[in-house]
């Protein structure tokens, strides 16, 4: 809207939003999320009599981490809370978001789920970047994480659990790619670690090959709605270690084709780094399994044709 604050930015989105809704044509209001955007969008479904669809990406409303980040958060938490309950339908992008939704109020049947469409092919076939494999020798593995560096994914935890494992004996390094306000608190923790054993770079313009170029990837936030780079690593072949969010018991199944621990849990995610860096077994297992479950996942097509369910379920509640 090229305001020049928060609530300029609501009031010229609402007047955008009434000037749209004049034109002719059958029209569903879809918002990104459900906060800001949620707000202008619910006040213009009121306003106009328009079907408001909402789009959860976040799985924010069950857990605490969240909204335990800012005061804003929980203000937030608090509009967003209304306006999923308020919305004629709400788009969740993982059965974990529905059941979520069912809990905080949402009526089950006003909950369509479709995931995030992932673009495959880019790693399934990517060459591996020869920089970031010469960072290893020998036989010594490369784990990997690509994130921001935001609280969300809990990044101090999963250095001082690759810490754990490494001192146990696990022949590894851990590379971290990214940037973001978390990086002094990760870097402290890194500190505590052998010299040489983590390693931290700037963010890459070509994930897909850093992803081809790892040996393990790694994933330790508190919550993701979707977790789309889980979905890239089991592309691109890379065994796989997650938290239990997002896409978690869906389509990454603990011990099938990727292994799954509890959020926070700092003792297990070192455990399971462990048997991953010691389990050659193991990591090929998940690695060929993971290649079987994303040549499975639903086509672009498909993905479409379930966003478009969800706009023409926002049309018949109004009718």
């Amino acid at each position: 809207t090229n305001s020049g604050g928060v609530l300029g930015m609501l009031l010229d989105a609402y007047q955008l939003g009434r000037k749209l809704l004049k034109s002719k044509g059958e029209w569903v209001i879809s918002v990104q999320d459900p906060f800001e955007s949620g707000f202008v969008g619910y006040l213009l479904a009121k306003t106009t009599g328009t079907p408001l669809l909402v789009q959860e990406h976040g799985n924010f409303f069950l857990q605490p981490y969240w909204r335990s980040e800012s005061f804003v958060n929980r203000l937030r938490y608090l509009v967003g809370l209304w306006v999923v309950r308020k919305a004629d339908v709400v788009r969740a992008v993982s059965t974990r978001i529905r059941d979520t939704l069912v809990v905080v109020g949402v009526k089950k049947e006003r909950i369509h789920v479709s995931s995030v469409y992932t673009e495959l092919d880019t790693f399934i076939h990517a060459e591996p970047d020869e920089k970031l494999r010469a960072l290893v020798s020998g036989d010594e593995l490369l784990v990997l994480t690509l994130a921001r560096f935001v609280p969300q994914k809990n990044l101090p935890l999963m250095v001082r659990a690759f810490i754990r494992a490494y001192k146990k004996g696990a022949n590894m390094k851990l590379v971290l790619v990214g940037s973001g306000e978390e990086k002094e608190k990760a870097e402290n923790e890194a500190r505590k670690a052998p010299e040489g054993s983590i390693v931290f770079q700037e963010w890459t313009d070509s994930p897909e090959q850093a992803m081809k170029a790892a040996d393990i990837y790694v994933l330790s936030s508190n919550y993701e709605g979707w977790g789309r780079v889980c979905i890239e690593a089991l592309a691109a072949g890379v065994p796989l270690l997650m938290t239990k969010v997002g896409c978690a018991d869906e389509v990454v199944i603990d011990g099938v084709d990727g292994l799954v621990v509890d959020v926070d849990d700092e003792w297990a995610f070192s455990e399971g780094l462990y048997r991953l860096a010691t389990d050659k077994e193991l990591r090929n297992k998940l690695s060929a399994e993971g290649q079987r479950t994303v040549s499975q996942m639903p086509t672009f097509e498909r993905n479409v044709s379930l966003y478009i369910e969800s706009l023409r379920a926002c049309q018949k509640t109004k009718k």
